[in-house]
C-alpha cells in the first residue's frame, strides 16, 4: 500500500540515566497517525520496552510501572510469584530480550477490510522493532469492547460488530492467527517474532 504513511511521536517514559534509550534499558510509548492517500484513516497505539530480564522485579518497578497500561500488561503476562513471564513468552526473548506491545491499531471504516490492518503492523515493526526487539505482543480486545472505548474513540468504533466480547475478541484472534500470530493462553494477547510480521 504505497498511499500509507504514519505520522509517529514517541516520548520516553523512564527515568534512566543514559541520554540515548538506544544505549540504555527503556519504555517508550508510540503514538501514531494512520494516513492513507492524504486521509485520515486511523491511529496505532504501542509500547517499546527493553529490559536485561523484562519479568524482573527491577525491571517492573523501574520501566513496566512507569505507565498503566504497560503495568497491567506486565501483570497479565507474569507469573508474578516465579518473575517468569508465560511460556511461550521466554521462547521469544532469548536472546533479543526487548518486547513490543501493541495496544491497538483502529482503523476508520473505509479502511477496514482492506488488509490495511496488517500493513499497519508491518510499518510499525518495520520502524520501532530494532534488533533488541525479540517479540511483538498485540492486545486482541476488540476497540468496541475496551474499557470507554466510546469514549476514547470517534470513527475507529463506528460500525464495528456488538456482540458478547468473548464473540468477537474470538474473531479478531482468528483474523490475527491469519497474520502469523499466535494466542498467549490464558490472556488477551497475541504473539508473534518480529520477522513473522515484518
Amino acid at each position: 500500500m504505497s498511499e500509507l504513511h504514519i505520522h509517529w511521536k514517541i516520548n520516553r517514559l523512564d527515568e534512566g540515566d543514559e541520554p540515548d534509550p538506544r544505549f540504555a534499558e527503556c519504555l517508550l510509548e508510540i503514538e501514531g497517525r494512520i494516513e492513507c492517500a492524504g486521509s485520515t484513516a486511523g491511529m496505532v497505539d504501542a509500547h517499546y520496552l527493553f529490559a536485561e530480564d523484562p519479568a524482573s522485579a527491577t525491571a517492573f518497578m523501574e520501566l513496566w510501572d512507569y505507565d498503566s497500561s504497560s503495568c497491567d500488561v506486565y501483570e497479565e503476562i507474569t507469573n508474578q510469584g516465579l518473575r517468569k513471564m508465560h511460556e511461550p513468552i521466554p521462547r521469544f526473548l532469548d536472546p533479543a530480550s526487548g518486547i513490543l506491545c501493541v495496544h491497538f491499531i483502529g482503523l476508520r471504516p473505509p479502511f477496514r477490510h482492506i488488509g490495511m490492518g496488517r500493513e499497519v503492523m508491518r510499518e510499525l515493526v518495520r520502524a520501532m522493532a530494532d534488533p533488541r526487539i525479540g517479540l511483538v505482543l498485540l492486545n486482541a480486545t476488540p476497540l468496541q469492547h475496551m474499557p470507554c472505548g466510546y469514549d476514547d474513540f470517534d470513527e475507529e468504533v463506528r460500525d464495528l460488530p456488538w456482540n458478547p466480547p468473548e464473540d468477537d475478541q474470538e474473531a479478531l484472534m482468528r483474523h490475527f492467527i491469519g497474520w502469523g500470530m499466535q494466542r498467549l493462553p490464558g490472556t488477551r494477547f497475541m504473539i508473534a517474532a518480529p520477522e513473522t510480521l515484518a
